[in-house]
């Protein structure tokens, strides 16, 4: 073979080794890319997530809050319904002796 026959097989093989190592080279490229955005939206996703979740958190706490201070005010009105209830069975308690009483005479 002539020696510019083999300079340019040899020439025509090197550049496809090259283009073909590029190739794969650049997709490996991509794919670390595409790996670091894919990180970086679920890092974000999960940001925004914890987010909505820590807000949810808060407005839970301050309804619970809110019921607890309700349920405060409610056992004190309760207590004070019971206190009267007594008071006034005891009133019935009496009147029903004087009326008893009254009928005896």
């Amino acid at each position: 073979m002539d020696a510019n026959v083999m300079i340019a097989i040899i020439g025509g093989a090197v550049s496809l080794s090259t283009g073909i190592i590029g190739y794969i080279s650049g997709r490996n490229n991509n794919q670390k890319e595409v790996s670091i955005s894919d990180r970086q939206l679920l890092s974000q996703a999960e940001q925004t997530f914890r987010a909505e979740l820590r807000e949810e958190l808060r407005i839970y706490k301050e309804e619970i809050k809110a019921l607890k201070q309700e349920i405060e005010v409610l056992r004190q009105e309760n207590f004070k319904l019971l206190t009267e209830n007594r008071s006034l069975n005891t009133k019935v308690e009496s009147l029903m002796l004087r009326l008893d009483g009254d009928h005896t005479d």
